[in-house]
Formats: structure tokens, sequence, C-alpha cells
């Protein structure tokens, strides 16, 4: 027989076919024993009907043969090409007709399961065994008596049955299989030999896969037999830092039906002491933890055994920071629990959504620089983590969660079966599909499990949630600062400048609604009135795109009585900063005229505002403009049109015969000479029909009647120019604005109308805030001439205020007004039309 091998040519499939037909069992024992002992005759047995012979084999009535096939075809069937090979329903057959009939041998029965498991890696198998009623089979051996490696793959094998074959659950359920496997490892995990140990690992593992269906029937056999053993154990477990067990309670946490009676097994005090007693931090652990807050009789727990202070102190601690977006998202849960809200803000909840929003600005301000170079993504682009289908709503079932998040989640809207109130907004779950297990799985000929490990799998999950932690924080982050604003009660350091500064730059930057919601619902309480006007947010608010009704609810509490006697009380007894800050900010808050007057005048605020308007360096210096502007409009001051007609003065000149003027012979020039030498030329015919007092002096009766040269005394030959442009109907457009009032002096001077009534227009619409300084500077040097240049000058003090001007114009404009030498009548003058505008009925 031996020379029969020392050949390696030889064909072993050909004599064994040869031993089976001739039934020499002797030598088909030898030729098995020969080919499990060297892997290189396995290979000859690859082709399809090769294999079908050893398939065969499993009927002879021979322990011994039926042993080493099962052995052989089960370490074949470990790989997937085999397994697709051998697709015929009669090796499911043989295979539990052997479990079945032939009793008493522990290795018959334990390579039989473990073909089993094999085999069921394929979903076709899977099917095929059940077919054949192998879920019953394999739940009987769980009931005998016979060795635990029996056991171990006969757990393995409904495992991967359950696993390839999603039909095959609802049997398995049903045979009472998750139960004995539950009974099994909470036996093996009161024992410590060796044997136990691996029961207790295939065990966990089939539960884990259980629980991943997150069927409720499921977990409810998961809890044991008698006071949820089976829960209590799986947490023992993991209190040894053992992944599978973190992993299976991580899955059943998932379940909401399943969490409060998780909540009662003492899984909560559990989990917080493995997150103390523990250096680093397990995502698992923290995301059951953060699953359990989503349901009231849990979140009361938690909060009972100070669960609340050490989420708070981790979202303080910065290593942890790839963990606070799951940690925000759980405490957003606690939105309608008035001491638990109160217990987050006591241990610097605050100081956290700080620290949050100024990452959030650093982030949207890195986006907006990015944005500036790179074109913009179409929507289709997107990752899929950002869409909120993704992960977050739906189980691996495939159907829709109402336990998940969802956006358009309302409080009327809760649907979660668990005994959280409807009001209770979901909590988006953490899901652990980033934990599947390989898909192949070696098991070795001595029924051993290989290590089952989730490093690879975890720095996965760590770059996908540091992908989307910004959007998830910024969303909790906003709602968490939102419920701390509806607040009645004043919260400390709600309204102070650092909040109130973060958040408009945040919405400055975004235009998100939810932030300036929350920005209004801060304004609105009474309680932060006064320190919002004391940092200034007054001024701050006109900046910020939509941040009308915050200014709308500050001035309708301000109007109150009461809000009406503490600004009183400060511009009477603050601080020099307080009173100062105080005093610009009421033009943009009070509106009744009889609260302006009592608190600016009565209370000398105005005179505040000047003080401030004195000193062009100090800090409040631009505010305190813009807030004399904004008094001059509530106390509708207008600019008035002026009355033009006084600058036509009365004259003793004789009326010009027109008739003799339009008769005149063809025209000729006339060259005026100015006080410094210059001369400028001027067609006489023109300047005498728009002039009586150049046609009585060119052609009249007057001494230079007739000359071709004339002096003109007090006139400049810019405005003279401009004068004759205007008389011949031109238009001119460089010419400062000083030029052109000269220019009307002329034309009113020499008593021509209709260039006068040009000229005015044309001055009038060239007014803006580059030079009303210097108009004014212009009427207060030729008032003392004509009355209506008084009212100019104070046409351009009312322009000044009320004309519509942005920001930077209007300061530029009092810029302006400052660098003049006569800055301080300005002031008198301008305090002197509002106070008297105030005290106006």
């Amino acid at each position: 027989m031996s020379s029969d091998f020392q050949n390696e040519d030889f064909q072993i499939v050909n004599k064994l076919s040869k031993y089976i037909s001739n039934n020499s069992q002797e030598k088909i024992i030898s030729i098995l024993k020969r080919t499990k002992a060297d892997s290189k005759y396995e290979k000859q047995f690859i082709k399809e009907e090769n294999l079908n012979l050893l398939i065969d084999l499993l009927q002879f009535r021979n322990l011994e043969i039926i042993n080493l096939t099962l052995s052989l075809l089960a370490d074949m069937c470990k790989v997937l090409e085999i397994r697709e090979k051998v697709r015929a329903p009669k090796i499911a057959i043989y295979t539990l007709w052997i479990i079945r009939n032939l009793e008493g041998s522990y290795n018959l029965h334990c390579r039989a399961v473990r073909l089993i498991g094999n085999l069921s890696e394929c979903s076709w198998h899977a099917k095929s065994f059940c077919d054949q009623k192998a879920v019953g089979v394999l739940t009987d051996i769980l009931h005998s008596k016979t060795y635990t490696e029996v056991h171990i793959m006969t757990v393995r094998a409904i495992r991967n049955i359950w696993n390839s074959y999603k039909k095959s659950r609802i049997e398995i359920l049903q045979s009472g299989a998750i139960s004995k496997i539950v009974t099994l490892f909470v036996r093996a995990s009161k024992k410590s030999e060796s044997k136990y140990v691996g029961l207790k690992k295939a065990c966990l593992k089939a539960m884990c896969s259980f629980a991943e269906s997150l069927d409720f029937e499921c977990a409810i056999q998961m809890r044991g037999d008698i006071d949820e053993e089976g829960f209590k154990c799986i947490m023992e477990i993991c209190e040894e830092k053992n992944d599978l067990a973190l992993k299976c309670l991580f899955n059943l946490s998932l379940i909401a039906k399943c969490r409060p009676i998780l909540g009662s097994c003492g899984v909560i005090e559990r989990l917080l002491l493995l997150i103390t007693n523990n250096e680093k931090l397990s995502w698992q652990i923290l995301a059951i933890l953060c699953h359990f807050c989503r349901e009231a009789v849990n979140r009361v727990q938690i909060k009972s055994v100070a669960g609340l202070e050490i989420m708070m102190a981790l979202l303080k601690n910065k290593e942890n920071e790839k963990f606070h977006s799951m940690i925000l998202d759980a405490l957003v849960l606690f939105e309608y629990d008035e001491d638990g809200i109160a217990i987050m803000v006591k241990n610097g909840l605050l100081d956290v959504l700080i620290e949050k929003l100024k990452l959030m600005i650093t982030a949207e301000e890195l986006q907006f620089k990015n944005e500036k170079g790179t074109p913009k993504k179409r929507s289709g682009d997107s990752s899929p983590y950002e869409r909120s289908d993704f992960k977050y709503n739906r189980t691996s079932l495939g159907r829709f969660s109402l336990d998940y998040h969802y956006d358009n989640w309302s409080p009327s809207s809760g649907a979660s079966t668990s005994s959280s109130p409807p009001s209770t907004p979901p909590l988006p779950l953490y899901d652990c599909k980033d934990f599947d297990e390989s898909a192949e799985e070696n098991y070795s000929p001595v029924c051993s499990d290989d290590e089952w490990t989730e490093k690879e799998h975890s720095l996965n999950f760590s770059e996908k949630v540091k992908s989307s932690a910004s959007k998830h924080v910024k969303k909790s982050t906003l709602t968490l600062l939102s419920i701390l604003s509806d607040s009645n009660e004043p919260m400390e350091k709600l309204a102070d400048p650092l909040v109130i500064t973060s958040l408009s730059t945040y919405i400055k930057l975004t235009k998100d609604p939810k932030a300036l919601q929350i920005l209004t619902k801060i304004a609105k309480n009474s309680a932060y009135l006064v320190p919002l006007i004391q940092q200034g947010f007054v001024f701050e608010a006109q900046t910020i795109y939509g941040c009308k009704q915050c200014l709308q609810q500050l001035s309708a509490l301000a109007e109150t009585g009461g809000a009406v006697g503490q600004l009183s009380s400060i511009l009477l007894c603050g601080t020099e900063t307080n009173k100062n800050m105080t005093a610009i900010s009421i033009p943009f808050l009070i509106k009744a005229k009889k609260n302006l007057k009592y608190l600016l005048s009565k209370h000398s605020g105005i005179l505040l505002i000047f003080r401030i308007l004195e000193n062009p360096k100090h800090i409040l210096h631009d505010n305190a403009i813009l807030s004399i502007s904004q008094l001059a409009k509530l106390l509708d001051i207008q600019p008035h049109a002026i009355d033009w007609s006084e600058l036509l003065m009365e004259t003793n000149i004789e009326p010009l015969d027109r008739e003799k003027c339009d008769n005149l012979s063809n025209s000729s020039l006339v060259t005026f000479i100015l006080d410094d030498g210059t001369t400028v030329d001027a067609c006489r015919e023109t300047l005498c029909q728009k002039s009586e007092c150049f046609a009585a002096m060119l052609n009249g009766k007057f001494l230079e009647a007739g000359k071709k040269t004339m002096l003109l005394k007090d006139t400049s030959k810019e405005s003279l120019n401009i004068l004759l442009l205007a008389a011949n109907g031109d238009t001119f457009q460089n010419e400062t604005i000083e030029e052109l009032l000269d220019a009307v002096l002329l034309a009113n001077k020499y008593l021509m109308p209709d260039v006068l009534e040009i000229l005015i227009k044309i001055s009038i619409s060239r007014l803006n805030y580059n030079n009303f300084s210097r108009v004014w500077n212009w009427t207060r040097h030729h008032s003392p001439h004509f009355h209506v240049w008084t009212h100019l000058k104070t046409f351009c003090l009312e322009s000044f205020l009320t004309s519509r001007m942005t920001r930077s114009e209007r300061l530029q404009a009092f810029r302006n007004f400052s660098a003049c030498k006569d800055f301080k009548i300005f002031l008198v003058e301008v305090k002197e039309m509002l106070i008297s505008s105030l005290y106006l009925p």
C-alpha cells in the first residue's frame, strides 16, 4: 500500500474511487488519513466531481470514514471557492442524517456541526440547511448534554445561518436557540476553564449578531431566564474591556424598548464607572451611555448618579474632542429637565458652548477662505456622511426607525416606543456597522475561533466621526444655547460679551437663522437688557444680518417703566463707562419723546453724548456720531427746502428794453479783467440777454458801455467761468462746490435769474457726505451778507444728520467737520438743533 504513495503523480482520487467501488473500507480510511495529513493531496479534490466523491462517503456505515470525511470537507469548505462547488442538497441531507441518527460520538457530531457552520458562510447553503430543518437539529444539540466543543461549533453554526440567510431568523427565534445560547453563555461566564472561555466567546459573538438585527423579540430572549442574567452577564464582561461584550451591549442599546430594561439592570452605573476608572475612553461605552439619554426614566437615573457631571467633565477635556459631538447630542435630550440643565450650567456648560462657538467661527472663516479659490461643489458631490439619511436614519434592516434622528422633528412628533415623553427630541444613534466581522473566519480542526479585533474598524470610525463632527457639534451647540436662552430666569454669563460677540460673529459669517433666533430670545429677556446695553450690543446688532427683531425686542423692553428707571439711574449714578454707553444707546432704544426728553435732557444724556463727540480719540466716538444721527431721525428733523427768492435783490437799474437787445448788431467779445490781473472773454450778446445788469453796463448809459474790456472786482476766474458756462447752457462737472456757490453769488449779483436757478439746482444736487462740512464753512462766511445762506448752513447740518448714508460715509462726514477750525461751533449748532427739537410739542 505504501508503494502507491511513493509516486507524486499518483492520482489519489482515482484510487479512492476504485476503493469505494470495491468497498475496501480500510484502504479508503488509509487514503483519507493521508489526504488529511498532507494538504497537497487535497488539491486533487477541488474539481466538483471529486468533491461529490467525498460527499458520497458520508453515506458509508463506517464511523471512521464518516468522521474523516467530515473533517476533510469541513477544512476544505472554509474556502469560498470550495463552498460554491458543493452546491447540492445532498451534503445538507447527509450531514443532518449523521447528527440525527449517529449518537454517542463526540468527534462525529463536532465535525458535522463544524461542516454546517463553514458551509453556512454561504447564503445558499444556509438556506439549504434551513430547508432540511437544521435549526431544530442544532437547537436540540444545544439542549443536549454533550462536550463543550460541540456546543461551541453548534453556536457558531446557528450564528452563521442567522447572518447568511435572513429568512432563518424567525425560525431561530421560535426554536428557543437564542435563549439556550444565552443560558450557555451565563453558565460559561461563571467558569474559568479554558474550554468554557471558548464557549463564552462563541456565545458572545452569536449574541452580537442577534442584537445587531435590532429586533426587540430577539433582545427579550437575550435577557436570560432569571432576573435579566443575560444582560447583567454581558455588562460584567464589558468591565473586563471585552470588545465583543461592548459590541453586544452597544447593539442592544440601539433597541429603544431594550434601553429601559438595561437601565433597570444597573448598566448605567457600571458604564459611568467604566468611564471614570479608565484612562482611555471607549467610544462604544460613551455611545451606549448617550443612547440611554433617549428615555426619561434613564435620564433620571443618569442625573441621580452624577452622570451629567461626568459627561460635562468629558466635554471640558480636549483630549476627548472626537467624542464631544455625541455627548452634546445626548445633553440636548435634557431640554425639558430644568434640574438637569441647572447641573450642566453649574458644571460649565456655557463655557463649553462658547469654545464650540469659537471653533465653529474658525471653521466658517476657513471655509470662506477656501471657497474664494475653489469652484462651488455640485450638490451631488457632497459626502454621504453629510446626508441626513445616512447611517443615522436607518436600521440594518433598511426600515425607518422612529427611534432614529430625523430633521423635521417637532415636540408633537416623538414616536419612540420607549417610555420617553412624546415631547422628547430623538437622539442620533451611533451605528456599529463600522465593526463588521471579516467575511471569512477560519476555524482550526480543533475547533477554535480566531481572535476578533476592532482596531482597524475603530480607526475608520474615528475618521468618519472627525469628518462629520463639525456638522453635529454645530447643531447641538446651537440647540443647547437655544435651550439656555429659553429660560425665563436669568442665567449667569449667558449675556456676557464673550457669548454675545461669538454669536454675533457666527451670524455674520453664516446668516444662520437658528443662531439669530437665540440672540433674539436673549434680547427678549428683561434681565439681560442692561448687560446688553452696557456691552454696546445696540451698535453691534446694526451690523448683523436680520437683527432688526433683536433691536425691536430691546426697544420694547427699554420703553417699560422699570427699564426707563434703570437707565436714568445709570445716567445719574453709574460708572463713567456705563453712563457713556447708556447715553449713546438711548436713541436706538427709546422711541417715546417724553422718555427721550427725560433721559437725554433732564438726566443730561445728551451732554454725555456731545462730551464724547468732542474727543475724537474716545473709544465710543464713532457710536456717538451714529447716536446723534438716530436721535435726529427720531425727532423728525428733515432738511427743509430753501427759499432762494430772497437772493434776487432789488436794484435801481432801469428795466431793460428786451426788443432793443434782441435787435443788437452782431455780438462781439468783451474781456473782463479780474482783481488778480487775469482775463476772461465773454459773449456780449449772451450777457445782455441773460442779465439786465450786464445789459445796462455794456449797452446802457454806464461808462463801460461799448468798451471791449471791463474791470470786475471781487470775482474769481473759476466762478466767472462757471457763470458763463451756465449762461451759454454748457455742462460742467469738475468744479468744486465752493466754486459753484461763488457762481451762485455772481448770478445773484448780476441779476441773472435763469442762470441763478440752474446753478442753485446744480449746487444742491452736488451736496454729499464729502462736502457738507465745506458748504457749512462757506455759508458761515457769507451768512452775514444774505440770510438765505444761514438756511443753507442749517440745511447742511440737517442733511448730515438725516440723509441716507452708509455708516462709513456718515463717520467720514463727521470727521470732515471735526477737521474744521470751527468744529466746536459745529457741535454747538448741532446740539442746539437737537435740544430745540426735543422740546418741540
